[in-house]
């Protein structure tokens, strides 16, 4: 039983939900990195292709690969959390 215990203690520990996404971060980051290729328009066009959080949340992935920013998983909850508090609003 201690060991479960143990085990479930440090995955919400090591887990991205256990940190609280810093917005100001990820507008920062967005506005040097995301902006050299997108628009905000793109995310609120009615064609967009971003529909939900997990889809936003590959999708900046996805563009932190192509781009090479090598960004930490924190980072990448960041730009998400900003671009889904500013723009997307999904639950």
């Amino acid at each position: 039983m201690k060991n479960l215990l143990f085990v479930v203690s440090v995955y919400f520990l090591l887990s991205p939900i256990a940190y609280a996404a810093d917005i100001d971060n990820g507008r920062t980051l967005h506005a040097e990195n995301c902006l050299a290729c997108h628009t905000t328009d793109k995310y609120t066009s009615k064609l967009r292709k971003v529909h939900d959080l997990a889809a936003l949340t590959r999708r900046v992935k996805r563009c932190d690969f192509s781009l090479g920013t090598q960004w930490f998983d924190d980072d990448i909850a960041d730009v998400v959390t900003y671009l889904n508090k500013d723009f997307y609003q999904f639950k």
